[in-house]
């Protein structure tokens, strides 16, 4: 604006804010212990490894997997920017292949790689860390008959628990307030309890007339069975899948030969953990575990006498982590106003997470692969498996996974040579959860429970998988929390004692009470209201 002659006194005078008074509020705080943010990286290097002296020259790999540790496994991590990560652990590579002399049998090779890495994590909190570590890829090549070389990648993922302190506002002293309330609810962390049960048990190959002689190749999955949760302990059933391939005496009437066995076995196990009194009693709305096999392995056991019968024995200890978690439930005050002063607040949002559900099911793959032109195949020996590209999304009724299967199956030909192929199947498996809706964010933990390979015929062998798929629901509710509440000045507006007003859509009889510093009651009453009026509506409205 410009002024033709002089600027007028009253543009002169600096405008005055408004007077602001501060409010005495009332809070309650809740700390929080919750599964803040999950965070994932991957490593990858290069490693040659030579075959040992005892070992004859290598010609061709036929099959090759990994497994991999990590230490620290749990940790406080700060979020500052210069504070890394020292991760480090072992990888175990297990390795089949053919040698270059005319000995039929394959050969194994178990060897191990360490590794080391720093990683920064940089929370947002202050946080409690729980760490993993998978092999998400393996590459292999022959330099020369006495090396190889394999290329890894490396998937380390962080679980970061932070402790968070939420101020929920719950009035002002010596005011009242109109307040709008809303419910939420709140999944927290209460207890976490680590406890470790020994295994050592035996058992027996498939075909007990054949005598195992050494094992080329062992893997294990574990898996929670059912449990059962009281107010003193949780109880924990569970199996050790164990899947073997080993070299065995077969006695043909005078003559013995070597064969290639495959076997999968079933261990169970119990665990009982406690828990402390003060916990006792709590409605816990979930459970997670996950287990870890601590030097779990298998040996041929002879027996002390000669002629003893020949048997696996397992040994090594399953450690288990339980986490607890509890469901809160709380009005929270979203917005509020005073009946007769002018009230002001600012608002911060907070994101509340929620477990809905969990469910565990299982989906299988079944591939039938043809072999190249010119085998013939006489046995299906081996197979493995390796979980990749998992991806899950909720439906309504159900939670929808799907991933592919890195599959590499062992046959041997009509003149008893070891060979292999290597297929990358995609599966696709459901899981039944009611309250499942579209939208909501859910999360999978996928394990191979079992995988075999079967001979159809000369020309095509049959793999298969069973996958374990463990599945949670989460619900996420952003919450907008009242805070610096104050009183300020209130201008001078003619102020009528009633008012007719037209009903607007997407308006609620809360924003008219608020606006016209009344009560939804008393609206509620003058227009002999029982529930929100329809858009249109004329409604009279009384100071």
């Amino acid at each position: 604006m410009t002024y033709e002659k002089d600027i007028p006194e009253y543009a002169l005078q600096p405008a005055r804010a408004p007077k602001v008074i501060p409010a005495e509020a009332i809070y309650n705080t809740q700390k929080m212990i919750y599964p803040a943010e999950e965070q994932t990286i991957t490593y990858e290097f290069e490693e040659d490894i030579l075959v040992p002296d005892t070992k004859p020259d290598m010609r061709e790999i036929l099959l090759m997997d990994a497994g991999c540790d990590i230490m620290p496994t749990e940790k406080k991590v700060s979020p500052k920017t210069d504070d890394l990560l020292n991760i480090t652990g072992n990888i175990t590579i297990q390795t089949i292949y053919n040698a270059e002399s005319e000995e039929k049998e394959p050969i194994s090779i178990t060897s191990r790689v360490p590794y080391k890495y720093q990683w920064s994590l940089n929370p947002r909190d202050q946080a409690d860390g729980v760490f993993g570590c998978r092999v998400k890829n393996l590459e292999y090549m022959i330099v020369n008959e006495r090396k190889f070389r394999v290329k890894i990648t490396l998937e380390f993922t962080g679980q970061l628990f932070c402790q968070r302190e939420f101020q929920f506002f719950d009035g002002l002293k010596e005011e009242s307030l109109q307040a709008k309330r809303e419910q939420v609810s709140m999944t927290c962390l209460e207890l976490t309890k680590k406890d470790e049960v020994s295994i050592d048990e035996t058992f027996k190959g498939k075909d007990t007339s054949l005598r195992p002689e050494y094992i080329l190749k062992q893997d294990f999955t574990i898996t929670e069975n059912y449990r059962q949760v009281t107010t003193e302990k949780v109880v924990i059933n569970g199996f050790i899948f164990c899947s073997l391939l080993y070299s065995a005496q077969a006695n043909d009437g005078e003559n013995t030969r070597s064969v290639i066995c495959h076997h999968n076995q079933r261990i169970e196990f119990t665990q009982f953990v406690s828990i402390e009194k003060e916990q006792r009693g709590k409605n816990w709305s979930a459970v997670k575990t996950a287990f870890h096999g601590k030097n779990l392995a298998v040996t041929i056991d002879h027996g002390e006498e000669e002629g003893a019968e020949v048997q696996f024995r397992i040994k090594g200890d399953v450690q288990t982590r339980i986490e607890l978690y509890e469901l809160r439930q709380k009005e929270v005050i979203v917005d509020a106003y005073h009946l007769e002063k002018n009230f002001q607040f600012q608002t911060t949002k907070q994101t509340l997470s929620n477990i809905t559900g969990e469910a565990i099911s299982e989906t299988s793959i079944r591939e039938i692969v043809n072999l190249q032109e010119g085998m013939k195949a006489s046995e299906a020996i081996y197979c493995t498996a390796v979980l990749q590209d998992l991806q899950c999304s909720a439906e309504r009724g159900r939670v929808v996974v799907n991933g592919s299967a890195a599959c590499c199956a062992l046959w041997k030909d009509q003149e008893e040579h070891c060979h292999s192929v290597k297929i990358t199947p995609d599966f696709r498996g459901t899981v039944d959860l009611e309250q499942a809706q579209i939208n909501q964010k859910a999360g999978v933990r996928a394990m191979v429970k079992s995988a075999w390979v079967e001979l159809i015929n000369e020309k095509q062998i049959e793999i298969n998988c069973t996958i374990l798929l463990c599945v949670e629901l989460y619900d996420e509710k952003e919450v907008a929390l009242l805070t610096q509440p104050c009183f300020a000045e209130k201008h001078a507006e003619k102020e009528y004692p009633m008012v007719i007003v037209t009903m607007k859509k997407g308006e609620s009889l809360w924003e008219l009470a608020k606006r016209y510093r009344t009560t939804e009651e008393h609206i509620k009453i003058a227009n002999q209201l029982e529930e929100e009026p329809e858009v249109g509506k004329r409604l009279l409205i009384m100071k």
